[in-house]
């Protein structure tokens, strides 16, 4: 009776330790095995969705990059378009030197052509920039028929550039009956470059 006891507790013994074994061997598989490529996996859907993350941050930037690429374009073109506005100092030497001449042609009389000084403030903001503007006035008194001072007018305005006439004062000319007298301010705006005044 005692050995069949035995027998039973030995054999049960055995079903224990083969379970225990079965357990631990399946433990060590998943711990070696199957956790190692749980973990990768993980790893991988994590780094995967990082980088779905910074692609699509990426294409935003490069996105706004490109609005602000456009922006900048369309502004400097706009610059351009208003430099081009400007005498640059050679321009400005041969429109004054030109008036008597579009004077003639408006059929005018000039009778006095007075420069007056370069405006000293129009370029003081500018100065630490490759580039600023400064304004050159002259007063111009010319004689003829009211026609032929808007004709005048006109041509003197007629070019790309911005010239600006202001003050215009047109009387009768006692000296020279069936003539008017036209006093008018002319002004231009002229662009100094740095780059040219350093190679001039």
């Amino acid at each position: 009776m005692l050995l069949k006891h035995l027998k039973k507790t030995t054999h049960s013994q055995s079903t224990v330790f083969l379970a225990a074994l079965v357990l631990i061997g399946t433990i060590a598989v998943y711990n070696w095995i199957v956790a190692p490529h749980r973990n990768y996996l993980l790893a991988a859907q994590k780094y995967g969705s990082a980088v779905s993350t910074l692609t699509k941050r990426n294409q935003t930037i490069n996105n706004h990059l490109t609005i602000k690429k456009k922006e900048l374009n369309k502004l400097q073109e706009q610059l351009n378009d208003n430099l081009e506005m400007f005498f640059d100092p050679v321009e400005a030497r041969e429109f004054f030197s030109g008036i008597k001449a579009i004077t003639e042609k408006a059929g005018c009389v000039m009778y006095s052509l007075t420069s007056s000084s370069a405006n000293p403030t129009s370029g003081a903001g500018f100065r630490k920039t490759n580039s600023y503007i400064t304004a050159h006035g002259a007063q111009l008194s010319v004689l003829g028929g009211y026609g032929n001072i808007e004709t005048l007018m006109k041509q003197l305005q007629a070019g790309s550039k911005c010239v600006r006439i202001d003050a215009v004062r047109i009387s009768l000319d006692n000296k020279n009956p069936g003539y008017l007298k036209c006093d008018m301010n002319v002004t231009i705006y002229e662009i100094q470059r740095k780059d040219n005044l350093r190679h001039g």
